[in-house]
């Protein structure tokens, strides 16, 4: 399977998970939310981090966590796109 690269249709998908997960019904969310102010703490950022690597089949390096890459849906999308552009698959993972 060969990810996508386009950040809105990361971002769709993204969102519709933080919002079946995380959100709760009736708030405002969107692309753009800051994901602090949507109530998403540390620990749904990574099930949201996790949800991405599975779903576009990358890999987010360490060096990617940052503030800025991970202020909203939109920023991660980007993030994910970039390294789906890149080739940065994830390592395989024996079960």
């Amino acid at each position: 399977m060969t990810p996508t690269t386009d950040p809105k249709t990361i971002a769709q998908q993204l969102c519709e998970f933080a919002r079946t997960n995380f959100v709760a019904d009736g708030a405002a969310f969107d692309e753009h939310s800051p994901l602090a102010e949507a109530g998403i703490d540390s620990f749904a950022l990574f099930e949201m981090l996790l949800y991405g690597e599975r779903t576009f089949g990358i890999r987010v390096p360490p060096s990617h966590l940052t503030r800025n890459n991970l202020a909203s849906v939109a920023t991660m999308a980007r993030c994910i796109a970039q390294l789906a552009g890149e080739g940065q698959s994830q390592p395989s993972q024996g079960l």
